[in-house]
């Protein structure tokens, strides 16, 4: 049976009758802080294998294979992390544990496995891309359909033919007034869409993309090129994200499969896996996140005519949505720059939860909470100003999600200065956002009221 850890172990363990398997004391092979609470540490059975957070961060298990359409894992327990989305299967061996080897890292946020009447091994994921989860079943990869994406970034057909930082020219170059963070990095981000094909703007202003379209977004630290990510709607309208980690020389990047961490100039960056790209780019939030009109409402220099001008306006013009503008763009909702300090504290505080928080917090979203920070939602109905939190208090006296006045109450500004199992956002950071802490905690500390 799979067991979830706490903050950096997952385990997975043999079940004997009136076995203790040491929660809270220990998860996976290692004390958790609460180590102190655990008496009996003899009589603790020992998880069969483990792995920690470099692999992902909430094991989803398992089945014993005993089907037929695939020999290699007939008596094998077959496993996998909703976080990382890598499906392993573990064979014992002679030490008396078991070797845990890869057989997919998949893009998909597996949350069960089942025996189906045929015998065979399916799991269940829970979110497609288009708005529901999916059955999938294992099968043999060489009765499976081929992966076409390119192993390397210059094959893609997404950058130039002379130049391979620089985009392909179909590409259509755009920026956003409330960036989300990305621990420090600069970002440069494009669109391609299929010929003869256009964008829709739907009723809550989300971008709606056609299937084919690829999103890309470059990364740079200290100057250089490190990551390009690419986000795809396949030609079934389901969406998949896919990252390239460049090289130093800045002549290639190679495609990273089910993430990695690497230490760039003293931080540690993340890649993410397939699955970890959708825990953030939810299906409540149209999945593209920051091409929206709010997002989109502002001026841009577009560097190959050296025009600047509103991007609304220019996609217009060059009829790249499918209908009219539904106003003029002075009538239409524009999100502050957080850092832009001629706007409100209010609407630069909202704008930054709204980019940053609000892809997940939001009706129909993907956690537990009720909480809705995006920036259209009263503050009262966001279901965060001066609530009690569910969850962990994180040791705050008199702890509100948001308590007015007092950031130092507020869950929701502790979990912004944290990297640790209670930080926000959950995954995908390494580095706290300084400024981004700043600005929220001021705006808290300036509430008077809730309304």
């Amino acid at each position: 049976m799979a067991d979830v850890g706490q903050a950096a172990r997952e385990e997975v363990n043999l079940i004997e009758r009136g076995g203790n398997y040491g929660w809270r004391c220990r998860e996976g092979d290692i004390a958790t802080s609460n180590a102190a609470d655990c008496n009996a540490a003899g009589t603790l059975v020992e998880p069969v294998t483990v792995y920690g957070r470099s692999d992902g961060n909430s094991i989803t298990g398992g089945q014993v294979y005993r089907g037929t359409a695939i020999s290699e894992l007939v008596g094998r327990y077959v496993f996998a992390d909703f976080g990382s989305g890598r499906i392993w299967a573990a064979q014992p061996n002679l030490q008396g544990s078991f070797d845990n080897d890869l057989l997919i890292n998949s893009a998909i946020s597996p949350t069960a496995f089942a025996i189906g009447p045929d015998d065979e091994l399916y799991l269940v994921n829970i979110d497609g891309g288009n708005g529901r989860g999916r059955i999938w079943r294992m099968i043999a990869a060489s009765s499976g359909n081929p992966d076409t994406i390119a192993e390397l970034l210059s094959q893609s057909g997404c950058v130039s033919g002379t130049d391979i930082t620089a985009p392909y020219s179909g590409l259509i170059p755009y920026t956003l007034n409330a960036p989300f963070w990305s621990d420090g990095a600069l970002k440069d981000r494009y669109i391609g869409l299929p010929n003869s094909t256009t964008m829709t703007i739907g009723t809550d202003g989300d971008i709606e993309f056609p299937p084919g379209t690829v999103i890309v977004k470059n990364f740079r630290l200290g100057g250089a090129l490190i990551e390009t990510r690419h986000l795809m709607r396949h030609p079934d309208g389901v969406w998949a994200g896919y990252t390239y980690e460049w090289n130093a020389a800045q002549t290639e990047a190679t495609r990273v499969r089910g993430g990695k961490t690497v230490t760039i100039n003293g931080q540690d960056w993340i890649y993410p896996s397939g699955a970890q790209c959708l825990q953030c780019h939810t299906q409540a939030a149209g999945v593209s996140l920051g091409p929206e009109v709010a997002q989109w409402n502002r001026n841009f220099a577009y560097p190959a005519t050296g025009r600047n001008a509103n991007q609304l306006d220019t996609l217009a013009h060059v009829m790249s949505f499918s209908a009219p503008l539904p106003a003029p763009v002075a009538q239409l909702d524009r999100l502050a720059s957080p850092s832009d300090t001629g706007a409100s504290l209010s609407d630069r505080a909202r704008a930054y939860l709204h980019s940053n928080c609000a892809g997940c917090h939001r009706v129909n979203g993907p956690t537990p909470s009720d909480l809705d920070l995006r920036y259209s939602t009263p503050l009262m109905a966001t279901n965060g100003c001066d609530v009690r939190p569910t969850g962990s208090d994180l040791g705050l006296t008199n702890a509100r999600l948001i308590a007015p006045g007092d950031a130092s109450r507020s869950t929701l500004w502790e979990r912004l200065r944290r990297r640790d199992t209670h930080a926000m956002p959950p995954v995908g950071s390494t580095v706290v956002d300084a400024n981004g802490v700043d600005l929220i905690g001021q705006w808290i500390d300036s509430l008077t009221t809730c309304n």
